[in-house]
This record gives structure tokens, sequence and C-alpha cells, in this order.
């Protein structure tokens, strides 16, 4: 063994391991966003780009990842494909959590924003780039939220009560109920109008050449569940400042040829619908909260009610940052807004979580009054005075009779020995 391998690595030494370690995630991020924008530059098309604009491309999207945004042709564009950002998510939560003390991950989210400050300089196509100061500040951002939460997060988790852990499962629940539902009702609605959306994508492109913007609009499918996420809740999602869809009404304007765009209602849908989809998800997701925080462990039926509000509150958020996520800018003008507006899928959805989890209480709490038997119909166990008496002697007998047949361990023997007392011979000996 070496004499050095004796001694823990310092500071400085693990500092130094977490910024390789943050340069190296990003690269990674790089290669892995590389493989499709290098399959979309091999297909047959009329571009004639070069395949290191196709690398360039890739680690613009990695960076414009941590929502730093990017500037399309002179236009900046804020809204990012979430399934990019689920990504990086994933393998910045995954590396933070190897990291070597609070000074290795400190290097780790250093070492991950200065590679992510030189590809957004690096990517640089002509008017199209990635931000440079405003990339460095949201990677640091980025991977010190996802890695701490990631690293520390757990212990944190284990320092919770069982109350406060339920009420955060519940939280994550019905959030990810409410994204489950939208997500299916987003791909109905565009299976139902698949056709639309290949005559959308030979308007785009015909054949491989069309795959950059199917590949965009995979990556763009998280965006979409969000969105819908604003249907189930009330308030609905904006295409711009002409074209919003909510359950109660939808108007519509003028478009970009977008594939994904084809599952848009056509006319007005109806009202009824639309609310018996809001009734029934937001009570699946409070019958699911009421199940997750059980009144037991509240202490009283107040705290339960507390709780509940907790959690309705705190669904409302979570679908809220979700939604501001997923939503953004795709330029000016008529286009400066894409998605949900936060503060009233909050409200509405916070709303909507409160009335059904107060709903499941009630029914709790009648179900358990209905099954508990009221004291008239609890039999009478006690015995009279002559069963007591039967019962007495039938003990006292069974104990005589069981006396009789014990040995006195303190009387002497057959032959006259005690039998508390040693033998002669242990005696003598």
């Amino acid at each position: 063994m070496a004499p050095e391998d004796d001694y823990p690595a310092g500071w400085l030494t693990r500092l130094r391991r977490g910024i390789v370690s943050g340069v190296a995630v990003t690269g990674l991020a790089v290669l892995l966003a590389a493989i499709p924008t290098l399959i979309a530059w091999l297909a047959p098309g009329a571009d004639t780009t070069s395949a290191l604009s196709a690398l360039k491309a890739a680690s613009m999207v990695v960076v414009a990842g941590d929502h730093g945004g990017l500037v399309l042709n002179g236009t900046f564009v804020s809204m990012t494909p979430l399934l990019v950002t689920i990504v990086l998510g994933w393998l910045v939560a995954n590396h933070a959590q190897r990291c070597d003390q609070t000074s290795g991950f400190v290097g780790y989210c250093l070492g991950y924003t200065a590679a992510m400050s030189f590809f957004a300089g690096w990517s640089r196509l002509g008017a199209t780039h990635a931000p440079i100061l405003r990339s460095a500040v949201a990677a640091l951002c980025f991977v010190t939220l996802v890695g701490g939460l990631a690293r520390y997060g757990a212990h944190g988790w284990h320092q919770l009560p069982i109350r406060w852990q339920s009420v955060v499962r519940a939280v994550t629940g019905s959030a990810m109920l409410y994204v489950l539902a939208a997500s299916v009702l987003a791909m109905l609605a565009l299976v139902w109008h698949s056709s639309q959306a290949a005559d959308l994508q030979g308007q785009v492109a015909t054949g491989a050449s069309g795959l950059p913007v199917a590949l965009i609009g995979i990556a763009a499918t998280p965006n979409a569940a969000l969105a819908v996420t604003g249907y189930l809740t009330g308030p609905g999602f904006q295409i711009g400042s002409d074209t919003s869809i909510s359950a109660f009404s939808v108007s519509h304007g003028r478009l970009p040829v977008f594939p994904m765009l084809a599952a848009l209602p056509n006319g007005d849908p109806a009202a009824v619908l639309g609310i018996a989809l809001i009734v029934i998800v937001g009570l699946l997701a409070g019958w699911l909260s009421v199940r997750i925080v059980p009144g037991a462990e509240s202490g009283s039926r107040w705290a339960h009610a507390g709780d509940l509000v907790l959690v309705s509150l705190g669904t409302g958020a979570l679908l809220a940052v979700g939604g501001m996520l997923a939503s953004g800018s795709l330029g000016e003008g008529k286009l400066a807004h894409v998605g949900v507006v936060s503060w009233q899928v909050l409200l509405s959805a916070s709303g909507v979580m409160v009335v059904s989890t107060t709903v499941w209480a009630g029914v709790q709490r009648l179900r358990g009054s209905a099954v508990g038997l009221p004291e008239l119909w609890v039999p009478d166990l006690t015995l009279s005075t002559r069963a007591q008496r039967k019962v007495s002697n039938s003990v006292a007998s069974s104990v005589g009779s069981t006396a009789g047949r014990s040995v006195d361990r303190t009387g002497p023997d057959r032959e006259g020995h005690s039998l508390d007392s040693a033998p002669p011979q242990s005696r003598s000996a």
C-alpha cells in the first residue's frame, strides 16, 4: 500500500475531484443529446449543415435544459423541452450522491456550471445562441437545487415525523395523479386527431427529413402533459394570445405548423364533459390524499383537517411549479406566452383539492360512525350471582383435585429421606 493511501483525501483534493465529475456529467449530457441530432443530420433532406453544427445544436439544447433560455435569430425564447430537463436532472442527481463530502459537492456544482458556461459560448450558431451569463446562473441554481435534494434529501426525510411524511406523500401522489390523467388525455386527443397530425408533419417535412421536428415533439411531451393539467384543474392553457383551451370555452387563433398542436379541439368542447373530467380527477386525487393521510396520525379532527388543507395547497403549488417550468415564450408578440398561468393553477387546483378532501373526509367520518355499534347493541356479558357461584365451585373443585394428585416436595419420600435435602452420600462426601 502506498503511504499516501493511509491518509484520507483533503478538502482540496475532494474539490478537484468534484469539479472533474461536474465537467464529466455535462459532457455526458452533450453526448447523449448529440445522438438524435446527428441522426437528424444524417437523414436525407435539403439541409446541408455540417456535423459540427449538429454538435453545437446538441450543446445548445443541453444548455437550455437548465432553463436559461435561448436566443433564436435575435429573439429570446424561454420555453424548454422538459424531457431534456428531466434527463439532465437524473444525471445530476445520480452523480451528486457520489460526491465525497461537502467539499466534493461544491466542486461538483462549480464544474457543472463552468462546463455549461463553456458550451453556451461554444455552441453559438450565427444569431442563435445561449446567453452565457444567464446560462451560468441557471446552471448553478439547477445543479445546487437538484443535486442538493438528491444528496441531502434522504437525511432530511428521515428526520421528519411520520405525520409530515404522510403529508408529503399525499402531495406527491395527488400531483402525479393529475399528471398521469393529463398525459392519458393528451395521448387520446392526439390519437383521435392522428390524421391531422400526419398532415401537419407532411407540411413541415416529409420522410426522414422531418425527423428533427418529430424529435422536438417527443422532447416536448412533458410540456404538453403539464399544460393539460391546467385543463383538468379549470383555468386551461394558452398558445399565444389568440388561442386558449379550457373545459368551459375554446378560442382559436393562428397557430404555428407543429404536429403536436393537432391534438387541440377543433370546436367548442362539451362543457359537461370538461366539468365531469375536473370532478372525477379531483375526487380521485382527494380520495388518494385521505387514504394516505389518516386521521390517527394527526391526533385530532382539527389537526387532520389542517393536514388535508396543507395537502391541497401543496398539490396546487407543485402543479403550479410544474406548469411554470413547462411554460414560456416562443418569441415576441402573440407567442409571448405558451402554457398555463401558474397562479391560476395554484388557486384552482388548491380549491378543487380542498373540496375533494373535505368530501372524502366527511364520507370517512360517516362510515366510521355507521360501523361503530351503539352501547345498546353491545350484549351484557356480566354473569349473574348464581352463575358466579357455580363457576367458583367448579374452579375450587378442580384446584383441589389437582392439589391431591401433586407431590408434597417438603415431605419425606418412600425411603424416609426429605426431598428438599441432599442424599446421605452427598452429605458424607
